[in-house]
């Protein structure tokens, strides 16, 4: 794996995690306000996609355990950029290195 992807790949799985997961999510006109559950529900909705997402990344590019880390650090500097919250981050980048990220490339 080339170091010149890693961005590439973080790139990519900060733009699919922001479609997934969005921060300020807009609602369809004519439809009410949804509710706490409904916020939650959509947003572990969201997040089980990327994770399985991340996991894809993860084979197609056969990234190792050091570009594993890269990729995990440069994600999250790109989310925090974009405004999610620092305590969401940690807990989507833990998520997806004990599920996604973990194990052979197989």
């Amino acid at each position: 794996m080339s170091k010149a992807k890693i961005p590439d790949i973080c790139d990519h799985l900060c733009e699919m995690f922001q479609q997934l997961a969005p921060l300020h999510p807009t609602l369809p006109k004519g439809r009410k306000k949804p509710s706490e559950k409904d916020i939650k529900l959509a947003s572990e909705r969201g997040v089980q996609q990327f994770l399985e997402l991340a996991r894809a990344e993860r084979l197609k590019h056969q990234l190792g355990i050091i570009g594993r880390a890269r990729v995990a650090l440069g994600l999250q500097q790109r989310l925090l950029q974009t405004g999610y919250p620092a305590a969401l981050i940690k807990q989507v980048l833990f998520a997806m290195l004990a599920s996604a990220f973990v194990g052979d490339s197989k």
